[in-house]
């Protein structure tokens, strides 16, 4: 039998239709770039399989970019004419409502679905990344602990579950049980770079980041094949040689490495730019032209995605001098901040006065930005992203205090 199949139930009776989905997630576990075309395969050779409809839906509202509307649209419409149990009819409820923004109701049918069946990878997967994009560490954390139990310790897809729990107990400051964890996980599987990741938060929040640049290099040769997430990993380091005081190092690497990237405008390799090359001029460092070279995506601002990818793609704007592209992403922050779902609500509470805040930190009134972010600090998790990432808030205030 297909390991889906064991824990995961599908609808679907066609043995090769359900192999081939195997390999779709051990490559989407390892961070394969062949994941979605592999799925493609699958879905051209057997387009009643609901579980690929469903999982492609998942992968496209993930990428957070709205020109994946209408391909989610037809995902989410092949999915229900095809659901034939009540998992996946579950799941069809949960990515409707996640495709209008309802995050809150996605979560909680995720929540009932990993009650009845907590071994479903693909429902964790997505309640994990819900958590962490509303700075629920917590959560993120109790949902892996109640599914983990679930899993036989002779299971393929056991280690990368405690991978995910790696970083949860990162987020949440365990960081014993971070690294047991996330040690555990890459020693089980090299290409567990979720895993990896969580090692490196923990190096980083810990201030070893000798100890983490090193741990970073030992295993980028694992990932020469991997997808943009290893991008992400690379940003880590930087901020480590940054916190060595190795800027210009830093600014090498972000040359080198997080530069050609960018063509392939995905949100975290934009988020990763914006925010490192706002570190370096902090640290005084002459960027040149960095700033106008990411002018092709600052577009995005206008998105009603994340709240916390908007504020990033906001950033490149505010320092590129953009004030037509500020006026209409700051109008775009006061519509959202009016609507009803949860990334609205975290809009008003912290998003929209964030951009307003970015904007005086550079423009000349950057004690009244200060004062905004220290004033908007308690509430500053519910944008999402880990520590790490929202700590350049904090670099703000510091700086232009």
């Amino acid at each position: 039998m297909a390991i889906i199949n064991q824990f995961m139930p599908c609808s679907s009776q066609d043995n090769a239709t359900l192999a081939a989905f195997d390999g779709v997630i051990d490559q989407y576990l390892r961070y394969s770039t062949q994941t979605m075309s592999t799925l493609e395969v699958i879905q051209g050779n057997d387009p009643d399989f609901a579980l690929g409809h469903l999982f492609r839906g998942y992968q496209l509202k993930m990428a957070s970019d709205p020109r994946f509307s209408q391909p989610l649209a037809q995902s989410l419409q092949a999915a229900e004419q095809t659901a034939g149990n009540a998992r996946e009819q579950a799941h069809v409820a949960a990515l409707k409502a996640w495709h209008s923004n309802d995050t809150d109701k996605t979560s909680a049918i995720l929540g009932e679905i990993l009650t009845t069946d907590p071994t479903d990878l693909i429902a964790l997967k997505a309640s994990n990344h819900l958590h962490f994009y509303r700075g629920d560490a917590k959560a993120m954390l109790r949902a892996i602990q109640d599914s983990l139990p679930h899993w036989p310790q002779d299971h393929p897809w056991r280690s990368f579950i405690v991978g995910m729990q790696a970083f949860g107990f990162e987020e949440c400051g365990d960081y014993d049980q971070a690294l047991a964890c996330g040690h555990a996980a890459v020693d089980a599987e090299p290409l567990d770079m979720w895993a990896a990741h969580a090692v490196a938060h923990v190096h980083q929040m810990q201030g070893d980041f000798k100890a983490g640049i090193g741990w970073i290099d030992d295993c980028l040769p694992s990932w020469a094949q991997t997808n943009n997430f290893s991008n992400h990993l690379i940003w880590h380091k930087a901020l480590m040689l940054i916190d060595l005081d190795q800027a210009e190092q830093a600014l090498k690497l972000f040359d080198e490495a997080l530069v050609d990237c960018l063509t392939d405008d995905f949100y975290l390799d934009v988020c990763n730019a914006a925010s490192l090359l706002w570190r370096l001029d902090m640290k005084g460092l002459d960027l040149g032209e960095r700033w106008s070279s990411l002018t092709p995506y600052y577009h995005r601002a206008q998105d009603q995605e994340l709240v916390f990818i908007a504020l990033h793609y906001f950033m490149v704007a505010v320092k590129n001098g953009d004030q037509d592209i500020i006026e209409k992403a700051l109008s775009n922050l006061s519509r959202w901040a009016q609507q009803p779902e949860e990334q609205g609500r975290v809009c008003r509470a912290v998003g929209l006065e964030t951009g307003k805040a970015l904007i005086d930190l550079t423009q000349g009134t950057a004690q009244r930005g200060v004062d905004q972010l220290i004033s908007l600090e308690p509430e500053l998790h519910r944008i999402g992203g880990s520590h790490a990432q929202r700590a350049l808030f904090k670099d703000f205030i510091h700086h232009y205090s």
